[in-house]
């Protein structure tokens, strides 16, 4: 499944408000992951997003990077795995 990574999210984002900023840019998102600090509760502003199969993340990518959420300006783009390690 296709993962984009975003950066710049608003601390006090939620995982619905995201999907819905991808759905208002008609991309459908799968699971939402935000990654939170987890003294404070809040995001350190990324997040990881599945799209779905159908989706193409490179179109995905243009579409969104540099697009605004709540006077934020996000950089999206594809999730990397690091390799484990040795």
């Amino acid at each position: 499944m296709p993962k984009l990574f975003l950066m710049n999210v608003p601390h006090d984002c939620i995982e619905q408000e995201l999907r819905d900023w991808f759905t208002s840019n008609e991309i459908t998102a799968g699971s939402v992951r935000l990654i939170r600090d987890l003294t404070g509760g809040v995001s350190p502003c990324f997040a990881y997003v599945d799209l779905q199969e159908n989706a193409k993340v490179n179109e995905a990518i243009e579409k969104l990077n540099g697009k605004e959420l709540r006077g934020r300006v996000l950089l999206v783009s594809q999730a990397r795995r690091v390799p484990p390690a040795s």
